[in-house]
């Protein structure tokens, strides 16, 4: 009677999940997340780090070109004061652990020109509010960390400088045995900016890489 469906195999469409294969499900979806949770902390923490000094490798490049582009000192200056406001260039004041930064040239008449640049401590970090990643910078003789990295109209500087960004909420750094790639930016008396993963420089045994 049927003819060529006779033999035609019909599905229900009532079939759906019972509530065992639902709970497999569940449970293998919630192993899968444990184990991916603490691979994808990690990457995020770390990923807040390159941002943060690629802002900060940018700033100082910048504050570079400006000192060889107008053949004039100009400044990369670390501060606690809001960088906000009618003049911050000539009104903040030097803090060697600021939280904050802004570029600033020197004026011919004394003072500062109006500010060239400027940032906040959380921005890089991909969320407003209290920042995790520590910017701490250290300088070597004949330079003094005053809170100041200057640059002359050649751009070179006083002295080298070495700029550790690590976030201690996160972990220790993977130089330390922890899993967080921390950074360096390191500035030459010749005025080069190097950035490097202190961790991957020693895996290399390229220790002058960092």
């Amino acid at each position: 009677m049927l003819g060529g469906e006779e033999r035609r195999i019909v599905l229900s469409a009532d079939r759906g999940f019972t509530i065992v294969e639902l709970l497999v499900g569940v449970a293998l979806l919630a192993i899968l997340l444990a184990l991916g949770a603490p691979a994808m902390g990690t990457y995020l923490q770390n990923s807040k780090l390159a941002s943060v000094t690629s802002v900060y490798f940018s700033a100082l490049q910048a504050a570079r070109s400006e000192a060889i582009r107008h053949n004039s000192a100009t400044e990369f200056v670390l501060t606690n004061d809001a960088v906000t406001g009618a003049d911050p260039a000539n009104t903040v004041a030097p803090s060697t652990s600021g939280r904050n930064w802004l570029i600033r040239a020197a004026a011919s008449a004394g003072g500062y020109l109006p500010m060239i640049d400027a940032g906040t401590a959380g921005e890089g970090q991909g969320a407003p509010g209290p920042a995790a990643v520590q910017v701490q910078v250290s300088a070597s003789a004949p330079a003094v960390w005053t809170g100041v990295i200057p640059f002359n109209g050649f751009g070179a500087t006083d002295g080298p400088y070495t700029i550790n960004i690590t976030n201690p909420v996160a972990g220790t750094c993977a130089g330390s045995g922890g899993s967080v790639r921390c950074r360096r930016i390191m500035v030459s008396p010749g005025g080069r900016i190097a950035a490097c993963d202190p961790a991957a420089a020693a895996s290399t045994g390229d220790s002058r890489a960092c």
